[in-house]
């Protein structure tokens, strides 16, 4: 009986000392603020910053565009393209490729769509044609093709 009750009593005074009426409180944690995404506009001029950043607006297959191109013209370069459509009827395929405007020897890269927002990574040749751009192809619903270099200095 008596080690019946020192058990007894140690599971009680365990089971307080669990049950405190204070829940332990945490700081809470700061939001870190989000960083806006790009504003896109709409003149017609190069941007170069100093990140080797592009900025264009082109018309393609009678569709206009604003391609933003991260990075620079070099053998084996990889530039990250950003394209946004903003008037003219969705493109049922937009291709990039560095090169010259025949393609051969380029890797040719078809564009990740999420409705008007186009994104790719574009893969420069180890051995460069002369005069070398980053050239968009647009292909529209009705089948008419068009394609219009970028030239990045």
């Amino acid at each position: 009986m008596r080690n019946t009750t020192i058990i007894l009593i140690f599971t009680l005074s365990f089971s307080f000392v669990g049950c405190s009426s204070e829940a332990p409180q945490t700081p809470p944690t700061p939001k870190t603020p989000e960083t806006p995404a790009p504003v896109v506009g709409s003149t017609e001029e190069s941007i170069s910053t100093g990140t080797t950043e592009h900025s264009k607006t082109i018309t393609v297959a009678g569709n206009i565009f604003r391609i933003l191109v991260k990075g620079l013209i070099a053998p084996n370069a990889v530039l990250d393209v950003s394209i946004v459509q903003s008037r003219g009827t969705p493109a049922t395929a937009i291709r990039v490729w560095v090169g010259d405007e025949s393609g051969v020897g380029s890797m040719k890269t078809k564009v990740h769509s999420h409705g008007a927002r186009s994104h790719a990574h574009a893969q420069a040749p180890a051995k460069l044609p002369a005069n070398s751009a980053l050239w968009i192809e647009v292909q529209n619903a009705d089948g008419t093709t068009g394609s219009e270099p970028i030239q990045l200095d």
